[in-house]
């Protein structure tokens, strides 16, 4: 998604942008879930829907909340 404002285009990060290793965004591409889901999930919701750890889940929602 890409937000224009007085002539600047500035992009919302999505998963590709995720500062996360490549396997677990890989697994956030193929489950289908958004930047913004992973903000409504619970840590371990996130856990359950992807089969991480709880530890894991809590590094990517860190990550998406930057």
């Amino acid at each position: 998604m890409v937000f224009i404002s007085s002539g600047y285009q500035v992009k919302e990060m999505d998963i590709t942008d995720l500062p996360i290793a490549d396997g677990l965004r890989e697994a956030l591409l193929n489950s289908g879930i958004t930047r913004n889901q992973i903000l409504t999930y619970t840590t371990v919701e996130l856990a359950s829907i992807l089969g991480v750890d709880e530890y894991v889940a809590k590094l990517i929602r860190g990550a998406a909340k930057q």
